[in-house]
């Protein structure tokens, strides 16, 4: 038997790539840092070495591979507000203005800490990246307006990759072209939806038109609902869902539920006016599962109602399945 007298045993390679590392970073060579980071990091995925590499990828300015790494531990940067700070320095380094504006507004609606003084000086940080921007980078901007007026030519994933940039907006771009898309025939439903989702994150507090599934007009102010999985009919169908399944069949749950949320999706945010009764929804989606598992459940009085429910599921999984075309 050989022994491999040159193999380090796993914990101390990890400290010694953390030696290295930090020798690098003494002698301002972060780029050596970053290798050394990185091979620890591949070894343990710790949140304090998560924010070092972070930090330093902004000081050489690997703004996505930052952006990257600290989304694999966003719930820990979003538990402090010193955390959260950075997530929102990453996001503006990436232009992403959207989605740092709904960050800082989801967290200032919960705020009970004593610390709203530093989350509205962080808005007002985002707002002025934003206008600088905003006047620096007038043609990438104009650019991007114009590949989104041309939305409507594309297919629905083409459609969702274009939209998502829309995230690299100012806030007040975002929202006037957000509200031309959601009167857009030709934009597929579920963009619009998440158009809308987006402006409901923003708290937009005016009215906005927009085009349901059945394309006629309806409006809503956006800040006064929520996002498609806060609605009571899909809490209930969940609870039921859970109830019924989680112990018997959770792969079936998992299956039941990816396809539950996108048909909260295309029914946003009109869905607990079409869903009047959560439980015969639940039912009709695990009976189109696994319909042997019918006899289980007392349909008789119900037929008719959950007949109209399985029409409106069908009519829900054609949409999702004719979204490429």
């Amino acid at each position: 038997m050989f022994l491999l007298t040159n193999q380090i045993p796993f914990p101390k390679n990890y400290e010694r790539f953390i030696e290295l590392g930090q020798e690098a970073v003494k002698q301002n060579n972060l780029i050596e840092a970053v290798d050394y980071y990185e091979q620890a990091y591949a070894i343990k995925q710790d949140f304090s070495l998560n924010v070092v590499l972070v930090n330093i990828y902004l000081e050489i300015s690997e703004n996505e591979q930052a952006l990257s790494l600290a989304s694999e531990m966003k719930e820990k940067y979003f538990s402090y507000l010193d955390y959260l700070e950075l997530y929102i320095q990453i996001l503006i380094q990436n232009h992403m203005f959207i989605q740092a504006h709904s960050i800082i507004n989801e967290r200032i609606l919960i705020e009970q800490s004593g610390e709203m003084r530093k989350l509205i000086s962080l808005k007002k940080k985002i707002r002025h990246v934003e206008l600088m921007y905003q006047q620096f980078e007038v043609g990438k901007i104009k650019e991007l307006k114009e590949e989104l007026d041309r939305l409507n030519t594309h297919n629905y994933y083409e459609q969702l990759a274009i939209v998502k940039k829309a995230g690299q907006l100012p806030q007040d771009e975002f929202i006037a072209i957000g509200k031309k898309i959601l009167l857009d025939a030709q934009v597929h439903n579920l963009v619009r939806s998440w158009i809308l989702e987006e402006l409901v994150r923003l708290h937009v507090k005016e009215e906005v038109d927009f085009l349901w599934r059945d394309n006629k007009k309806y409006t809503v102010v956006p800040a006064s609902v929520g996002t498609p999985l806060d609605s009571a009919a899909y809490q209930r169908i969940l609870l039921f869902l859970e109830k019924e399944l989680i112990n018997d069949d959770p792969i079936l749950l998992v299956d039941v539920m990816e396809e539950i949320r996108l048909h909260f999706a295309l029914l946003y945010p009109l869905a607990d006016e079409v869903i009047e009764n959560p439980r015969l929804w639940a039912v009709s989606y695990i009976i189109s599962y696994n319909h042997s598992i019918a006899q289980k459940y007392q349909l008789d009085e119900d037929r008719s109602e959950m007949e109209k429910i399985q029409k409106i599921q069908s009519q829900l999984r054609f949409e999702l399945e004719t979204m490429i075309l």
